[in-house]
């Protein structure tokens, strides 16, 4: 056994420094005319800069390269090719002005290996994306997503019966919120109060995936030779179980609730319906809805809860902001009821503090990587065809040329002199071109009702005991745990908390 091991990994180095040198060579030779590439940090023969890639908040490092050598910095791993926007500016060049050379997706054997390619995030540019995205774009487009603003608002309030309940395990309530919104809108499914199984599994299984993504954590990415190890083998495996499970098990749930006659106006469902209704049914095309179903399973949870994760934070270390939303909200709607869809218009302010959120410390703070479909040259610069492309959303919300001083949490930025709301901003949260995150209005929709029920019943604090203020680092960051106070405002609101929900279910 020894033996064969010693083999395999002689084997496996013998591989990867061929690998190597091959990329090295073929990298001089794609450049013909000797163009030079964005500036960037210098780089060492063969390894490029893989060892300058930090583990840890690997954004914040990109974002000082921005500030040394420019708007957009150019990288090598390995011999594969990276370039990082740190500009709105520079964003709206490449992903929005030439989006038909930047739109595709970079390689990812790894989380292809763990069934990630079903997700219409991760498909590569071309038919079959487009075929995925024509699907989940009939049931989330803005239009409809407006269709499924009862089951979030039924499950905002849930989440406000929970905290009113257990008001110290808030950031729970957050994850258990996003899974039964997401589950009920895509399959029907009505989540148990607590441990249920499938809100678990895509925690699991988009935990994997995120870990998976972090610098240096998948050198298979580059050496798929890789691929054979035991270890990477085991990994992949376990991966492919969760995400098979993940995709598998609710879609499954929809088709027998349809072969029993349940009716059901969920996306699933009505997808199914209509393949029913064109009188084709292929098995392909089945799996195709069951993929896009998945995708929006996946996509509709964990974000979200990083990003309401980033409000709680933002709510302990900024009371006075706080102090100014719930005001506002007390002098609109009043204390005998609690918000509503319809309120949103006539709360600039709750809107502005939202919009902060999500630029102050965005969840996806590289976004999902692009890749370049053909060569092009920029501002005199050469990028090769097949180079990952790096959206740099925090280095972009950080940009003093756009928001002064952009480190404070201020959502009056996000206002006028007059108190309306400033859509001037250039950059969304959500990703930028034709990448851009197909699921933004479902996801807008259910940050909002959370941020504004909360604001309207509970007051939030800081313990003597910690400071709220570290983050996970993977490739979507969450808030970590951290202790707080959490109360309800007075006992008007913990009666219509209970009134609502009892009425709404």
């Amino acid at each position: 056994m020894a033996f064969s091991s010693s083999l395999l990994f002689q084997f496996v180095f013998l591989s990867a420094v061929a690998l190597l040198f091959k990329r090295y060579r073929d990298r001089r030779a794609a450049n013909p005319q000797g163009l030079p590439y964005p500036p960037g940090p210098k780089s060492i023969p063969i390894f490029g800069n893989y060892f300058q890639v930090p583990k840890v908040a690997p954004w914040e490092t990109y974002e000082q390269w921005g500030k040394q050598y420019g708007e957009i910095v150019h990288m090598e791993n390995l011999g594969e090719h990276t370039i990082i926007i740190n500009s709105a500016k520079v964003a709206n060049d490449l992903l929005e002005k030439r989006s038909n050379k930047y739109s595709d997706r970079p390689p990812l054997l790894m989380l292809n290996m763990m069934g990630w390619d079903f997700d219409l995030g991760f498909i590569g540019y071309g038919p079959r994306w487009r075929e995925h995205r024509r699907l989940f774009h009939q049931e989330f487009r803005q239009d409809r997503a407006q269709y499924y603003r009862p089951t979030t608002m039924l499950k905002a309030h849930e989440l406000a019966r929970r905290t009113l309940e257990k008001p110290n395990e808030f950031l729970n309530h957050i994850r258990h919120f996003a899974g039964a919104n997401i589950l009920a809108i895509v399959y029907d499914y009505q989540v148990a109060d607590s441990g249920d199984y499938y809100v678990g599994l895509v925690e699991k299984a988009t935990a994997m995936m995120a870990e998976s993504q972090l610098p240096g954590a998948s050198a298979v990415d580059y050496f798929p030779i890789l691929k054979y190890l035991p270890g990477t083998k085991s990994y992949a495996k376990e991966g492919l179980r969760l995400t098979t499970e993940m995709c598998d098990y609710p879609f499954n749930y929809v088709k027998s609730r349809m072969s029993a006659g349940v009716g059901s106006e969920c996306m699933a469902s009505k997808l199914l319906e209509r393949l029913q209704a064109s009188g084709s049914v292929k098995p392909e095309d089945e799996d195709t809805i069951r993929c896009v179903a998945g995708a929006a399973y996946a996509a509709g949870a964990d974000p979200i809860v990083a990003a309401l994760g980033v409000f709680f934070v933002a709510m302990v270390l900024h009371p006075e902001a706080q102090k100014k939303a719930q005001e506002e909200i007390d002098r609109v709607i009043g204390d005998d009821r609690l918000p509503t869809f319809d309120d949103r218009a006539s709360l600039p302010y709750v809107e502005a503090l939202y919009r902060e959120v999500l630029r102050w410390r965005p969840a996806l703070p590289l976004s999902i990587s692009h890749a370049t479909t053909e060569e092009d040259v920029y501002e005199g610069y050469f990028i090769p065809k097949g180079t990952t492309v790096l959206m740099n959303l925090w280095a972009i919300h950080r940009d003093e040329r756009t928001y002064p001083e952009a480190t404070k949490f201020k959502p009056e930025r996000y206002q006028n002199p007059d108190g309306t709301v400033k859509d001037e901003y250039p950059v969304s949260s959500f990703g930028g071109g034709r990448r851009i995150c197909p699921g933004r209005h479902f996801a807008d929709t259910g940050m909002w009702a959370v941020i504004a029920l909360t604001l309207a019943a509970f007051n939030i604090s800081k313990s003597k005991d910690e400071m709220p203020g570290r983050y996970g680092d993977g490739m979507i960051s969450h808030a970590l745990p951290f202790k707080y106070h959490m109360s309800v405002r007075s006992e008007t609101y913990a009666r219509l908390i209970q009134e609502t929900a009892a009425e709404k279910n």
